[in-house]
This record gives structure tokens, sequence and C-alpha cells, in this order.
């Protein structure tokens, strides 16, 4: 193993030496760009210093503040339509472009370029073709796939008339509880500096040769810096290194594109020892663009300036000032640009600061050729759209299927199956292509989908029928594990839900399918002699040892996108050993035998991995896996700390609004009840997505529930002091009629708690932290060994309210606590 883990980094130190580019090979346009300048207002400059989401601005508002460029966040769709066509992207493209280049004749005037999540394909687009995400793309160490995979994103993008792309993530993650691990291609910066610099090239094509071209896209490496190392793997938390650690880890992504070329770098929401990287000027200007010699724009991250110690949505010239080129905003846009024209003014933002700033910009709009290239539509063919989604395309990602899973464990020659035989396929998962797209795809979660949000995809179990049907197999598909007829194998398809960003994020690296008890469906086909192949799909590694010891062969398949049958390529024998497609996958991150060994990485001192970085399995070994433990070690099982709901509802949880005229789940960002009664919506508070907002309509008995898929037990929270915790800003109160808190164990086992007196003791508009004692609810007559519906509040009152992180804590989390009756 030690020979195959050298082989592997040499061979990524030799390509990535191989690939040197060099950027100076890029013109910089500064003798317009001074022209430019000097006929350009200050209202004219400031607004290119502006990003701001499609969901806050229309096509006149960029003309009338002549804002520089805009971006849909993920799951933000062109008017609102999640049912949309290429056309709905160009159209509306067409519309930005028109209004920020009506007076195209002048020479300040120049057209938005318009950005979006374009992450491992053009995930946000119906019908578009999705790669694996990074995390398996890092294991495939093919740099030339990877390039493809950045070309073929480009055409997808620019099919649409956009113009950006907010990739590639150059993260380096390092503890793998952070909700982002499968946006880093790996753990080890070397690998992330290769695979990131293929991907540029790939997106903007070659300085010097076909760069930036119609069929190219703006590529924007992210988020500087030290993103994956913070603290505890803890989203946008601190980063505490030595600054010759943080540059060894964390910055060979950035030298490696920045050498590509790359135009955009994106600041990161992470602080390093402290110090929030949105205000951090040594960062982004004496290290990233006096040291690194970067000439591109530095964008913020969404809504991120607010971060920064001292500055709120809506004024932050500690941003500017510290190096940032370009906000990113949502609806406190208006706001931040007043604030800003009049800080210029007053001379907070040097006039030389935002000269800067505004050459930055345009130097990389002119180096896009924005000008020359026209309106979208006329740069936009038939053709171009009609590759969006293409076989072509998704050969190219079953490919980078086939070449991403990684055998980690193959006992007495399981695999490769034969495809005539009896195939059972047990799990849910098999068969939703979300769970194989992850995070990042049609939504920015992920999830609230259908796979027919997704077409022209393919499930891993269709994968698996098409292989098995073509050569007069039998199978059967089982969502517990039930069959019909005994079956000569069955592929147990497992794995985590979808995720984005601090959604994501865990406390340790337990895993759990919440859909069945796959434990004791893997222990029964054992007892009864069908052997187990199981695919695990995941967003991470994850402490599985149950899972391998109840499993004859195993496969870390990731999350490999929209081209499920690249699964089943592999697994199923072909008709000669000479096309047998083999097992290629590599580990790009290392694999953890305890729950609790988080922070593992492959140049630690003391490494005691399960399966070290490099492994990987192929139909040429005979290694015999053995048992592992299964005790699990240094985890309690106590669910404090836990989020239960952040904007949108963790995993195994669903938010549902009940009023007289029925109920609706909540699955899009703004729903209600048929007839109104209530109505829900999701908004930006600190963080994109993380809140809340309900408006109850007087005069009918509604409610607002936070319910479990599973029943929970909260036996040992309660014992432990756990509070249940919530955030809540009170909008307009009832006096009349109270707001009412409850939690469910069932049909007839609950408790009710009124909120109204304790409640009109908060201010209005501000918000307080509330908690309730689980031993207050359990004096009342709540069974916490059977929790259905953790959170509730009803009335029949006229009450709108705000609803933030709901957790638990332990002690007396809570800043206002309930006093138990």
């Amino acid at each position: 193993m030690i020979n195959r883990i050298l082989i592997s980094r040499l061979a990524i130190i030799f390509l990535f030496f191989c690939s040197s580019v060099e950027a100076k090979n890029i013109s910089n346009h500064e003798d317009e760009i001074e022209d430019y300048l000097s006929l350009m207002t200050l209202e004219e400059k400031v607004g290119q210093l502006f990003m701001v989401e499609i969901g806050h601005i229309s096509p006149q508002e960029v003309k009338k503040y002549k804002v520089g460029a805009i971006l849909n966040g993920g799951g933000s769709f062109p008017r609102g339509k999640a049912n949309h066509s290429p056309q709905d992207w160009i159209s509306l493209a067409d519309e930005y472009y028109l209004s920020s280049s009506s007076n195209i004749g002048n020479r300040y005037s120049f057209p938005v370029i318009w950005g979006t999540d374009a992450v491992h394909g053009h995930n946000n687009l119906k019908g578009a073709t999705i790669f694996p995400h990074n995390i398996g793309l890092g294991a495939t160490r093919n740099a030339e796939l990877v390039k493809k995979i950045g070309v073929i994103t480009a055409k997808e993008v620019s099919a649409t008339g956009l113009d950006l792309t907010f990739a590639p993530a150059v993260s380096v993650p390092r503890d793998d509880r952070w909700g982002r691990t499968y946006e880093g291609f790996s753990e080890n910066p070397e690998l992330v500096a290769l695979l990131g610099k293929s991907l540029v090239l790939g997106l903007q094509g070659r300085p010097g040769g076909n760069f930036l071209t119609t069929d190219k896209v703006l590529a924007t490496a992210k988020h500087f810096i030290g993103d994956g190392g913070t603290l505890n793997g803890v989203d946008k938390g601190n980063t505490v290194l030595l600054e010759s650690d943080l540059k060894r880890i964390h910055l060979q992504g950035y030298l490696s594109t920045i050498e590509a070329g790359v135009q955009v770098v994106m600041a990161s929401f992470n602080s390093w020892n402290g110090l929030k990287l949105h205000g951090n000027k040594y960062l982004l200007t004496n290290l990233l663009k006096e040291e690194l010699n970067f000439d591109g724009i530095v964008l913020g991250d969404w809504n991120g300036h607010q971060e920064v110690s001292g500055c709120s949505a809506e004024n932050c010239p500690q941003a500017i000032n510290s190096g940032l080129d370009m906000f990113m905003v949502t609806d406190s846009w208006k706001s931040l640009l007043q604030n800003t024209i009049k800080q210029v003014k007053e001379g907070v933002i040097s006039e030389e600061r935002l000269n800067d700033a505004v050459t930055r910009v345009l130097r990389v709009k002119l180096r896009f050729n924005i000008l020359e290239k026209g309106k979208p539509s006329s740069r936009v063919t038939n053709k171009d759209i009609r590759s969006i989604g293409s076989k072509d395309h998704r050969k190219i990602a079953r490919l980078a299927v086939q070449q991403s899973i990684v055998l980690l464990k193959n006992n007495n020659n399981t695999l490769p199956l034969s495809p005539s035989k009896n195939i059972l396929v047990i799990g849910s998962a098999a068969k939703t292509i979300s769970r194989s797209t992850g995070g990042w795809s049609f939504t920015w979660q992920g999830s609230n989908t259908e796979n027919s949000d997704f077409p022209g995809a393919t499930s891993i179990y269709e994968g698996i029928a098409q292989t098995v049907l073509a050569h007069k197999g039998v199978i059967e598909f089982s969502a517990k594990g039930n069959f019909k007829n005994k079956p000569d194998v069955a592929i147990l398809v497992i794995g985590e839900n979808p995720y984005a960003e601090y959604q994501g994020s865990v406390n340790d690296l337990f895993f759990e399918e919440v859909d069945f008890n796959y434990i004791e469906t893997a222990s029964q086909l054992k007892k009864e002699g069908i052997p187990i192949v199981t695919i695990f799909l995941s967003g991470r590694p994850m402490w599985v040892n149950r899972e391998l010891n109840r499993s004859d062969a195993f496969v870390a398949a990731w999350l490999p996108g929209s081209e499920g049958a690249g699964v089943a390529d592999v697994l199923f024998s072909n008709s000669s050993r000479k096309d047998q497609i083999d097992f290629r996958g590599k580990l790009s991150f290392s694999w953890p035998q305890e729950a609790n060994q988080t922070s593992l990485n492959f140049d630690d001192k003391e490494y005691l991995p399960l399966f070290p970085y490099g492994y990987g399995l192929d139909y040429q070994d005979s290694i015999q896996v053995g048992l592992f433990s299964e005790e699990i070690n240094n985890i309690t099982g106590s669910k404090l700390g836990k989020v239960l709901l952040e904007g949108w509802p963790r995993t195994g949880t669903e938010v549902i609004i009940i009023s007289e005229s029925g109920q609706s789940t909540f699955n899009a960002k703004r729903i209600q009840t048929p007839q109104k009664e209530v109505t829900l919506e999701i908004f930006d508070n600190i963080l994109q997505e993380d809140s809340q907002r309900i408006y109850f309509k007087p005069g009918y008995e509604s409610q607002w529930t936070l319910q479990s898929l599973i029943p929970l037990n909260w036996v040992k929270e309660e014992q432990a002091s756990g509070i249940l915790t919530f955030q809540i800003r009170i909008l307009e109160t009832d006096q009349m009629e109270s707001l009412f808190f409850f939690s469910s164990c069932g049909a007839t086992c609950g408790v009710s708690l009124s909120l109204g007196n304790f409640l009109n003791k908060i201010p209005l508009n501000k918000w307080a932290t509330v908690g309730i004692p689980l031993n207050c609810l359990k004096k009342e007559g709540l069974d916490l060994t059977k929790l259905s519906i953790p959170v509730g509040l009803n009335t029949k009152g006229n009450w709108s309210i705000e609803i933030g992180k709901v957790y638990l804590e332990g002690g007396m989390g809570g800043k206002s606590i309930y006093p138990c009756p």
C-alpha cells in the first residue's frame, strides 16, 4: 500500500509540473481601462462593484444603478420557473444584458456578467449533465478527465447565456465533519492544486490559446483561504494556523489556478486566527494581490461582508478597503450601494482603492470580450442548446463515475457480478436520483426534488436494471429488503441524504441510514447465505464498520451525479475479460476507523486510518478484508448540540403547515396552505436561507410543525439537562389569541404550552433565543422515547413570527428559559 501511495503522489507532482501554464499570456487592456475610468461617474464606478442575486434585482434596476454583475443562487431559476428550459435562461440573460448596455455608445457602459454555481456541471439547469462532485473527481486522479468536465460544463453554461461559474472549489478539507467536504478534491493540497488547475483550463481555456472564447466561461477559485481548515470542521468557522501552515496546506490550489489564468477569486466566510477573510487586508491584498500577483476580481461570498467586525449587510467599507473588489449581495444591495457611494465621497473609501477595484472588474470583462460578444442569444446556436445533457456529454460523466468509485472490500472475489443472475436491489437511494447528485443539484440543498427534475438522468437502479435485463438476468427491487424469490446476490444502496454548506455539518462521522433498518436487513441476508454488495453514497468518508462487516463487497460511490449507470458498468462482468471495466478510484480522503476520528489526514504524525489515503482495490487484487471493531468509542449517542432546523429542515425531519383547508409540506422557498391561512417563506438572516418567516391568518386553527420521519428518543438528552432551544423574532402579536408551543409523541400523546404572555415580554422585531427544558416537557406528560413532532406552533390568532435555528443544547442553553408550570 505504501508503494501505491508513493507512486500516486509522484504522479501528481509530475502532472502538475507538466501542465504548467503562464498566465502572463493574458492581455491587460490597461490603456482602454484608463480611458473608461476617466469617463465614468462615481455612481457608475460603484455600481460595477456589485453582484446582485436575480431574485432581488430587475433588469430595469440594473440599468438604473449601473450594477456590474448578477447571479442566481442555488435553486434560483429565471423568473422563478422551476420547470424551465434553456431558452428561459437565455431570454432573461438578454434582458439583463440589454438593460445594462443600453448606453453602449458611451464608453463607460459595460454589460453585466451573470454568475452561477455550476460546481459539478450546470447543476441549476433542468436537464443538464451532472458530474460527480469533486470528492469523486479527486478519487479519479485523472487531470485530463477533469479538464474535459470543465470544457463540457463551460459549454452547457454558455449555452444558456451565462458568463461565470463559481468553481472550482480548491478547498482542502481537513475535518470531514465539515458540510462542504465533498466540494474538495482531496485532503492532499498537491492533488487539489492539480485538479483545480485542470478544471480552470477546461472552463476558461488556455491562456495564449482558446482563452475565454465563445464556449468558455469565467472561472472562480474559492474560498480564499483556509475554509477547509476550520476548528472542528465548523462551516464559516475559525482556521487557527501559523502562516506557514496556512500556505503549505491551503494556498496550493490558488497558486495553480492563478497560474492557469483564473479570473475570479472568491473570499471565504471563515476567519484566519480570529479575523474574517472578507475584512482581512493582509490576505486579500498583501498576499493574494501583491505576493501572488493576482490581477482579477476578488469577489465576496453570499452577503459575506456582513460578518466582518463592525459591518452589516447594508454597510461595510472595511471589506472594500481590505481588498474586496465586488460585493455579492441579496436584498440589502440598494442600501449597501448608497452607503458605499457616500463612503467614497467622505473619503472612508479612497478614490484610489475604488479605481483599483473598478479596474479589476473592467479588466476581467474586457478579457472576456463582453463588448464584442453581443447579447447572449446572439452567442448561442441551436447546436449549443442541443448539446445540453447530450449523449456525448453524458458519456464523459458516465466515465467519471466509473473512474471515481472506490472498491474498499471484495472478499472472495464477490465482484464482478454476473449480470445473468437473480439480482435484488435494496434501498430507496438506488432509485432516488437526488441521493446520487447530492447538494447543489437543481436546488441549493439538493433536496426537495423529484426524479423528473433531472430529465435524461439515470438512477443507480436503472443502470443496474439495464445491464441485468440485457443479459437475460432477473432483477427485483425492494425498499427495505423483502423479496419474492431468493436472489443470488443483494445490492444494498445506502448513504447520506442531500445537503449543502452548513446544513451538512455533523458532530461525528457515525453513519445511520434513515430510510430503513439496513443493519437488520443485512444481517438477515447474511443468515440466509445471500452475498451482499453495498454501494455507499456520501459526501465524505464515514464510520461504516458495521456495514463493512456485513458486506462481501463494499463500494464508496461518493455522489456520482446524473449517470448512475456508471456504477453498474464496473460492478458487472463483461462477456470477455479483455473488455472488463475495472475499479480505478483511489481514496483522496483517509477513511476513519472510529466515528470520532474526524480530523484524519495522510500527513498526520500519528496516522491510523481504517483505509489510508490512496487505497482502492481492483479486480487484480485478492485482499481479504477482515472484521472491524463495531465498538462506538467516545460517541455517547446524545444529540445535544444537534441542529434540527436552520432554514431548511435537516435530514430526517420535515416542516408542515396545517390549517382548516389542508396542509402543505415545506419543499419550496414559499408555500401556503390551500386557502392561504398560513404562509411560510425562507429568507436570509445571518446565513443563506437560514430562517423561516411564518404568517398566521386570524380566525383559523393553524399549525406550523417540525416533524421527525422516525420517532426520536431524547431520554439521554433530558438526563443531561437538555434544552430545546430556538431563535425567534416576533413581528406581530395577537393580544386576544395566544401562540402555543406543542410537542407530540403520537396521536394521543403530547404537551401544549401557551407562549403568549412569555413572548410578549420580548420586544417586537428583536431576535431572542428561547429555551424549553426537556424535563419541563416530561413533567407535563411528554413521552421522550417516541417524539414524532419535537417542535410545533399553533394559534387562531394574527401572529407573524420568524424562526431561526432550532437545536438541542445542554445546561441552561436558552437565553430566555420558559418557566415550567
